[in-house]
């Protein structure tokens, strides 16, 4: 009898787990949770100074916390083990500075690691506090971690020490030496210091300062050229040409406007920066492009390469006359970082209502090196897109966040009136965590930005979703909202919100004004899905009776799939089999 019971109570958890596919959270793009708020990020991969021999990704960037305005009081940092880029945790302030009782602001600060041929290894940090005469303060540890030490302060720790000659969004490279001939192959590095804000310049640090000019070493006050605007370079009196540019360069071709950082790519040098796009994109200039150069040594000379990604994510309308914007023109910031064999792009892109919620965003990109003098540096352009590091696509039962929705669009285009940003219709809602923490910062209950202003005309949406990933049975799309007293309608479109641009609708749900405004689970019945496979995006189009007043506001979501006949039937199976192997068992037993 206990036996049947068992058996009995297998079978029922068996058809309860076919009846719906089990969900789990995921993360998607921003890859950090949606209340953390870490522009200028730039990425790094260290040994875990807790496990030897194994590897993690960090992110060190600023920090948006004081609403209206950029940035906040401290430097941040996260990480994750490089086999499994969706598992971030936070590693909390790693460098703050208080001065007189008061904090100072933190901008874009840049990280690296040292090696010296004694085997030491350190870490130097590079702040750009805001504070006076604290721009160029430099911190150093043994860990990536920190704890930090400021090593060029004035003893009262009010200015930076003589010497110290890095701005505006520093960024630093080294280049470790291998080579016995080298003249510096007993220190066993070199690194070179980059900086400026609407001006580039460089310098070769001193290896035993990490904050000065090399003794005999290269300054180059006028780097990269700096533009007013897309195409237009800024004059400098007495400057008229950039020695660090090959001599068919055109300066014009660069568009710099802060934000350097530098990587090696083979035996190439890769300058990422954030520039100015325009006629390339049909659109007014901005600085909301992460550019590239490119050349043969880290002080060049260099070519230009053109756009790694827009964080505008821009996309052409519907009948394909004029480009559009999902989101209104902003700055980004970010670097390329190679993590297992792939090669990613990270940048930040803008939520909410102004400029001081700007979230963290990475895409795969594909690099070509034509190699030896000369040799050109082809980088993708990245996609804007929902995925992060979930590269093969967006799990279709996982849940997901709505606000990690990489297309938004509103009835008519969104306007920006510096630093504030005018919504004819969706667009995510920050959030700030306000000092708390939680165990799993990923739980829907606190990782939930709402997209709101849900009006009529406005399309959310999600590429990609990897539907090889489908399972046979009637699928509907399940989604975490709260009605707003209107009656209105979404249509869930796949491939394009358009069917003049192949769009197809797959399902459509109701909305009345009667519906209780709290948040509920509704699902969305969809068509059959089993011709797709491969990554597909999914929209969502919004309409409603009342024109300007939002249909509902979107938490989270996830499809799911019921059982068909076939699951049914092995089911069944598979307890009658067991039911008949229970009865051979008791029949032994009795003999």
């Amino acid at each position: 009898m206990k036996r049947l019971l068992f058996i009995s109570a297998l079978a029922g958890i068996l058809a309860a787990g076919c009846a719906q596919t089990p969900t789990e959270i995921g993360t998607g793009n921003p890859y950090l949770p949606l209340w953390e708020h870490l522009p200028d990020g730039e990425p790094r991969v260290f040994e875990d100074p807790d496990n030897p021999g194994q590897f993690r990704a960090y992110i060190i960037g600023s920090h948006d916390l004081r609403y209206g305005s950029y940035c906040g009081p401290d430097i941040r940092m996260w990480s994750a083990p490089v086999e499994d880029l969706t598992a971030w945790v936070d590693e909390g302030p790693i460098f703050t500075y208080n001065i007189d009782n008061q904090w100072d602001v933190m901008y874009a600060p840049d990280l690296v690691e040292v090696n010296w041929r004694d085997g030491k290894r350190e870490y130097y940090l590079y702040p750009h506090s805001r504070g006076w005469g604290r721009e160029a303060l430099v911190a150093k540890s043994d860990r990536p971690d920190g704890p930090y030490t400021v090593i060029n302060a004035t003893e009262d720790g009010r200015r930076a020490v003589e010497g110290s000659i890095l701005g505006f969004d520093p960024s630093i490279f080294v280049e470790q030496i291998d080579d016995p001939n080298d003249p510096d192959y007993e220190i066993g590095f070199r690194a070179y210091g980059y900086w400026g804000f609407q001006r580039s310049s460089a310098v070769e640090l001193d290896q035993n300062t990490m904050y000065s000019q090399r003794p005999g070493g290269t300054y180059i006050p006028y780097f990269i050229p700096a533009s007013f605007r897309y195409g237009v370079v800024r004059k400098v009196e007495g400057i008229k040409e950039y020695p660090a540019l090959y001599k068919d360069q055109k300066p014009e071709d660069f568009n710099f406007f802060e934000a350097s950082s530098i990587r090696k790519v083979g035996n190439k040098y890769v300058m990422i920066f954030s520039g100015y796009s325009g006629p390339d994109y049909g659109l007014g200039s901005s600085n909301s492009t992460l550019r590239y150069a490119f050349g043969d040594s880290p002080l060049g000379p260099w070519r230009s390469g053109g756009v790694l990604v827009d964080s505008r994510g821009i996309v052409l309308n519907e009948d394909g006359s004029a480009l559009i914007e999902r989101n209104a023109a902003h700055n980004t910031h970010g670097s390329i970082e190679e993590i297992n064999g792939q090669w990613y792009v990270f940048y930040h892109r803008q939520s909410g209502l102004n400029e001081y919620a700007r979230q963290a965003m990475v895409e795969p990109i594909r690099i070509e090196v034509e190699e030896g003098p000369g040799g050109k540096v082809t980088i993708s352009e990245a996609e804007y897109t929902s995925e992060g590091f979930e590269i093969d696509g967006l799990n279709l039962y996982k849940r997901y966040p709505a606000a990690i929705a990489c297309f938004y669009m509103g009835p008519t285009p969104i306007v920006q009136e510096y630093p504030n940003f005018y919504h004819s219709g969706s667009y995510m809602q920050p959030f700030y965590l306000n000092g708390k923490t939680y165990d799993d910062p990923y739980q829907l209950d606190v990782n939930c930005n709402p997209v709101v202003n849900n009006t009529d005309g406005s399309i959310v949406g999600y590429k990609y979703f990897n539907f090889d990933g489908l399972k046979a049975g009637k699928t509907s799309l399940d989604i975490n909202l709260k009605p707003l007293g209107v009656d209105g309608k979404i249509d869930v479109m796949i491939d394009s919100p358009w069917e003049s641009k192949g769009g197809k609708k797959i399902g459509s749900l109701n909305i009345t004004k009667d519906m209780p405004q709290e948040a509920q689970d509704v699902q969305i019945a969809l068509s059959d899905l089993s011709e797709y496979k491969g990554k597909h995006a999914i929209y969502l189009l919004f309409s409603a009776e009342e024109p300007t007043q939002s249909l509902c506001e979107l938490y989270n979501f996830t499809f799911v799939t019921d059982n068909d006949s076939r699951s049914t039937i092995i089911v069944f199976a598979l307890v009658a089999a067991l039911l008949l192997f229970a009865a051979l068992l008791g029949k032994r037993k009795k003999k």
